[in-house]
This record gives C-alpha cells, structure tokens and sequence, in this order.
C-alpha cells in the first residue's frame, strides 16, 4: 500500500509539472536591456512593447517582460545580460549598441533583436544587413550626406564643424567618422573632441570657444543627456546645433534629420510579433531602416541663438519646440 501510495505521488507530481509546463507555453518571454534611461531609447522600448501588445501579446496575461537597464555601468551591462540569458527568454530586445553587443557574446541560440543601433555591420553585430544570422532589427542611422545637407541648407556659410561625443560609444564614433569624411569631401573643416564620462561635457565644450561655426551632435546617450550644457554653449557662440535625433533638439539642438525612435522600436516590435507567432525565424530579417525621415527644428533655440530658419526648411520640417 506504501508503494502504491509513492507512485500516485509520483504520477501526480509529474502531471502537474506537466500541466504547468503546458500552461507556461502559452506565456512568451521577452528580455529587454536597455543601454540607460533616455527619451529616445524610452521611445523605442514603448514603441516595441505597443507592437507586441497591437500582436496579441500583453504583459501580465501571456507576456512576461524581463526589463533590465544598467544606466550605462558597463560591469551591470554584462551582469544583466547574463541574468536575461539565463531565464530562457524567447527573444530578446536590445535597445543601443552596447547592450546588443553584451548579448551577443554570450549568446547561442536566443533571437536577439536590436534597435536604435547606427550600424550593425560596423560594430560587429552582424557580417552583412542581409540577414540569416542570431541578430536582427532597425537602425537609427542617417544618411550623413542628407545631415550635412540640412545644416548647410540653414547656413551655406559653415566652413567648420565641431563634433562631440562620447569615447565609449560605438554609434557616436561612427556618426562622427562619416561626419568628419562628408565634410572633408565638401572642403569642409572639422574639429573633434571626446568625453569619457558625463563631467567633461561642459569643460570640453567650451575648448571648442570660437573656434568652430556650428556643433554636430550625434546620436550620444551621455551628450543627449546633458544637451543643457550644449544649450547654453550654443547661445554663448550664437551656434546652430545637428543632431542626430530629435530628443536632443527638441532638448536645446537647432537641427536634426533622423528617425522617430517610437517608430523604430514598433517596428521591430513587429518583427519579434512574427517570431513569437512562429511564422517567421530570426534568420528571415535583416536589418532595416526607418522609410521617412523627418527633417525637425527647434523654433524656440532659433530665437535664443538669435537665428532665422529658412523657409525651405519650416515648410517640410517639424517644429520639436511645440
């Protein structure tokens, strides 16, 4: 009778464990590393999880969403990539160039997703955009031709460009590598300078002093965060301020040409739709742009730099300060 009592024991453990893996089944995993906390990276991560939820996948009823944002600690970034593995997620989005880079490298077989990543060649994430690989997504890039073309449309007198950005950044250096090689094809001057952390910002902008006639600054989560201080040297020279994303326009930049990261982020919140449905495997996408880009303008740092935007650029573009 004892025996008979610890094999129904038995079966009936091993049918509840079998029937809550069933149950579990039914609810998909998705890791999220964000790089750090910042309006276009939060853009993206919203517009990804609208995607999922516009797909049939809700968090709290059969989506559980892994969240993990190191606020740009490199030692966390490894850390929480390694913990978002080891939960068996059944994709996973990376939102930055780093945190891809962090999952990659000790990634087997998880689909990794990954947005407002400039080029993906480039920083090593995949060979070509063609696709066939673990990693897939949207890129924030930019034609740097098409920037420089807009800066020039507001002011075709630039002769030099002053260009900052953070060391550690893979995307920045990018932008400002094809930035200073643009310029150069058109006669034009650069002068760049690096940070490695945040208190530099002010100190190195200000070496800058008149020496430059207008600032690129590219899609940099560390400047973005402290575009004020770009704010205030830009109204100190009188300088127009690129950027290479909207937030930071619309936090003091004069001029941006780019992609909405809200856009970006749902549609490759699509792309991990049609995994999670099983109609699609991670190999079957490459990496994609955004279609349209938008040309924007901050009305309101035009008035303090005491600058007049030109027509052509009011009609087709955005205005971020309203």
């Amino acid at each position: 009778m004892k025996k008979l009592f610890v094999t129904l024991l038995v079966m009936l453990l091993v049918t509840g464990c079998s029937s809550q893996s069933a149950k579990n089944d039914n609810v998909k995993t998705v890791g999220i590393l964000q790089l750090m906390t910042h309006d276009a990276l939060d853009l993206s991560r919203e517009g990804f999880i609208d995607a999922l939820k516009d797909g049939g996948y809700v968090e709290g009823d059969n989506l559980v969403i892994d969240y993990q944002n190191p606020e740009s600690d490199q030692g966390n970034l490894a850390t929480m990539a390694e913990s978002i593995m080891a939960n068996d997620p059944d994709v996973v989005l990376a939102i930055a160039t780093t945190p891809a880079q962090a999952l990659q490298n000790i990634n087997v077989d998880t689909p990794i997703l990954a947005t407002a990543v400039t080029d993906f060649v480039e920083s090593g994430l995949v060979a070509s955009n063609d696709g066939g690989e673990l990693i897939a997504g949207v890129s924030d890039g930019c034609p740097m031709d098409a920037q420089l073309d807009l800066l020039l449309e507001f002011d075709p007198n630039i002769q030099t460009i002053g260009i900052i950005y953070t060391s550690s950044e893979p995307n920045s250096k990018i932008q400002a590598d094809q930035l200073v090689e643009e310029a150069a094809s058109r006669g034009l001057e650069t002068i760049v300078k690096t940070v490695s952390d945040k208190t530099m910002i002010d100190d190195t902008l200000q070496s800058f002093g008149d020496d430059i006639d207008a600032l690129y600054v590219p899609t940099d989560n560390n400047i973005a965060s402290a575009m004020a201080s770009v704010d205030i040297f830009a109204q100190e020279h009188s300088l127009p301020v690129l950027c290479g994303e909207s937030n930071s326009c619309a936090n003091g930049g004069l001029l941006s040409l780019g992609a909405d990261y809200y856009e970006i982020g749902y549609q490759t919140g699509e792309m991990a739709v049609a995994i999670l449905n099983g109609e699609s495997t991670i190999q079957d996408f490459g990496v994609e742009t955004q279609d349209d880009l938008t040309a924007f303008y901050n009305s309101s740092t035009a008035e303090k730099i005491g600058a007049t935007i030109p027509d052509s650029i009011l009609e087709r573009g955005e205005d971020v300060a309203k």
